[in-house]
């Protein structure tokens, strides 16, 4: 007699069968969007970010003074949007606005991909590696800050504690300076010159 036994699978094992979808990134950023769609991306200290996404362009504005420092910053933040193959390398120059840096990216050939969050999550990432450097030019400020408004014992010196010399240094307050002096000499040499000729 043949017995027949019908074997179903269990859901765990349809749930291990089943591919399972990657995760989605998911980033924390400061990110503002304004009346005609840009995106505005604060979270750095020194530079804002603004993604332009009609136009398919990523434009960067110094937040106070313009400077070298500055500059080093958008160059950066520019070659490694460029490495992740993100910014189009021909499209990077200056902008219309004094010290801002400019470039722009293409769509993307993946439907599946919508080349504004990889923009946003690269730019997130580069934040990211930035983040150590603010923190150590804060604590140098905050330590400079501090040594010049309450220094140590040892960096400082009590009023009386030195005492009161009637000269000190090697310039005396009543020597005439070499700018001086050679106006000195130039004005006696006309006058020694013109009584000469009289």
């Amino acid at each position: 007699m043949a017995i027949n036994i019908n074997i179903e699978p269990s859901e765990e094992i349809e749930a291990q069968e089943q591919p399972k979808q990657p995760p989605v990134p998911q980033v924390e950023i400061n990110i503002r969007k304004t009346l005609d769609g840009k995106l505005m991306i604060l979270d750095h200290n020194q530079i804002d970010i603004i993604i332009d996404t009609k136009m398919k362009k990523v434009m960067t504005f110094p937040k106070d003074n313009i400077s070298d420092e500055i500059y080093d910053v958008q160059n950066n933040y520019f070659k490694y949007m460029i490495q992740q193959g993100i910014i189009l390398p021909e499209s990077v120059q200056a902008g219309n606005v004094f010290g801002s840096i400019e470039g722009k990216y293409p769509e993307a050939v993946d439907d599946n991909i919508n080349e504004n969050q990889v923009v946003v999550f690269s730019t997130s990432r580069f934040i990211d590696i930035e983040r150590p450097k603010f923190a150590t030019q804060q604590f140098i400020e905050d330590e400079i800050e501090d040594n010049y408004v309450d220094p140590t014992p040892e960096d400082s010196t009590e009023l009386g504690e030195v005492p009161q010399e009637p000269k000190k240094g090697s310039i005396t307050p009543y020597r005439i300076r070499r700018y001086l002096s050679g106006y000195g000499y130039y004005e006696w040499g006309m006058n020694w010159i013109l009584s000469i000729s009289l």
